[in-house]
């Protein structure tokens, strides 16, 4: 339906925002089902699950489930009745609703209305405020776990504008009410992801991405309201019909029109939103910092398992600088030895016996990141599962599948990071890696690395898988005192929200 009027925005609006004015409208729309009051609680309960959707998929705390359920039953008793006082207001504007298939029509509508009031007023009954006031407490503080236009914020309105691209292609290929319908929904969901996670898009995007919400409610109103006169009992003449289909049709191609005419060729709205959102190495930092706000809901010591991930990209960095990396099966092995090192204790979440399996399984399981291969999660998931314990073997289900490129790099990346996990049991901060190649082995030079022990026995344990991986054997020193300290770049400059 056409987003006509709305609770006033926030200049900071967030979940603590919504969740408290849902029981406001909540109450209000209890004393009177007036269309206004229908319309705001649906909106307010709409940004709620907005934010619900991009926050659950890092956090598992079961209040999100919860919410969702108790937002969508409500919404879901309360549509029916929007609907039909939308379309009572359309046959208050439409010249062609005078005739007496018109007033029939309405006749009709009003006393669907009077019925559905009765159901909502159930639903709203049902709707409890002390537990939604609950779960605004605890969730309101996990909420701001995701600052406002991090990358974290711009990663999730990525995801809702790839989510709604697909739509918008099936909509103008198809051209059906289902195709348009979805697309109305996943044009809201941006504004609304947008609107709570990066306001600055919000300011340039916000009028643009309403005003095609609101043409493609019209058009849904339209097709909604046309089946009302197919199945209108009892059905008026034939000639009738015909002229309010005619009429339909024309304003319906009218919003279409208008729509495409914003969303198509060069200037396109699509284009230029797209091309503010993370691309190339902003993407791939993006993707890091998503799974670092995925992890830390999950990891009891997380700034320890970030030492550990800026550990192993500059010895990733170190390595490759000296040619050792060349050959890997994809050019994103160092996101993903990142990416492993950040989840790698995720599976704590589930008891400490046996983590890193579970976070192997727990990995596997997200939702594949933009431009990402299926491989290369698989990879990331195998780095995090061999980050400590047993050595990877053919006997293992998981690794014996893979390729031997793949194999390879599970080796190598999974011993970089066992060697990381180890040097940040440093009891000073390693500085920085350089690696010297020789015919017979490496040597690491740890810049901050005393070379005393217990460490020292540590180190020796800890690098022999890469040892492995290399097919050289490895000599850890200390870096000379007074060194340069101009590591090689990292590109990764955050790992969580």
């Amino acid at each position: 339906m056409k987003d006509q009027t709305q609770p006033a925005v926030s200049k900071e609006p967030g979940l603590e925002r919504w969740m408290s004015r849902v029981l406001k409208e909540h109450k209000k729309a209890g004393k009177e089902f007036s269309a206004e009051n229908v319309h705001h609680l649906r909106t307010v309960l709409r940004r709620c699950l907005s934010i619900e959707d991009a926050l659950a998929e890092f956090d598992p705390h079961s209040d999100w489930k919860k919410m969702k359920r108790a937002a969508k039953k409500l919404l879901k008793h309360l549509g029916a009745l929007r609907d039909t006082q939308v379309l009572l207001e359309w046959l208050g504007k439409l010249e062609i609703a005078a005739d007496d298939l018109g007033k029939t029509l309405k006749a009709s509508l009003e006393r669907e209305q009077e019925q559905l009031k009765t159901k909502a007023s159930k639903a709203m009954k049902d709707f409890d405020p002390q537990k939604w006031k609950s779960w605004e407490e605890t969730l309101a503080a996990r909420a701001a776990s995701i600052p406002q236009q991090s990358l974290v914020a711009r990663y999730a309105a990525l995801e809702r504008w790839e989510e709604a691209w697909r739509r918008h292609r099936f909509a103008l290929r198809s051209r059906s009410m289902i195709g348009y319908h979805r697309l109305r929904v996943g044009l809201k969901n941006l504004r609304y992801t947008v609107e709570n996670f990066v306001p600055s898009f919000h300011a340039k995007w916000g009028d643009d991405l309403k005003q095609l919400q609101n043409l493609l409610g019209e058009v849904h109103d339209l097709d909604v309201l046309w089946s009302k006169v197919i199945h209108l009992k009892p059905a008026g003449d034939h000639a009738a019909r015909t002229i309010w289909k005619t009429a339909i049709e024309s304003a319906k191609k009218q919003r279409l029109a208008q729509y495409r005419s914003r969303t198509t060729g060069k200037n396109s709205l699509w284009q230029a939103w797209r091309a503010a959102l993370p691309q190339g190495d902003k993407l791939e930092e993006a993707v890091a910092a998503k799974f670092g706000a995925w992890s830390s809901f999950r990891t009891p010591e997380f700034p320890h398992v970030q030492r550990v991930t800026s550990l192993a990209a500059e010895l990733y960095d170190a390595l490759a600088a000296r040619g050792i990396a060349v050959g890997l099966p994809t050019e994103r092995a160092r996101w993903i030895v990142e990416a492993a090192a950040l989840m790698q204790d995720a599976g704590r979440s589930e008891g400490n016996k046996r983590h890193h399996k579970e976070s192997y399984r727990l990995i596997r399981k997200q939702p594949l990141p933009i431009s990402w291969k299926e491989s290369e999660l698989e990879l990331t998931a195998l780095v995090a599962r061999y980050h400590r314990k047993s050595l990877p073997q053919p006997k293992h289900k998981e690794f014996s599948k893979l390729s031997s490129a793949l194999q390879q790099a599970t080796l190598f990346l999974s011993g970089i990071l066992r060697l990381a996990n180890a040097f940040a049991q440093a009891p000073k901060r390693i500085r920085k890696f350089g690696v010297d190649v020789a015919l017979d082995g490496l040597t690491i030079r740890a810049y901050g690395f005393d070379g005393q022990e217990p460490l020292l026995s540590k180190l020796a344990s800890a690098k022999h898988l890469l040892e492995i991986a290399c097919r050289r054997p490895i000599v850890i020193l200390p870096g000379a005192a007074g060194a340069s300290l101009h590591a090689p770049e990292s590109k990764a400059k955050s790992y969580a929200a």
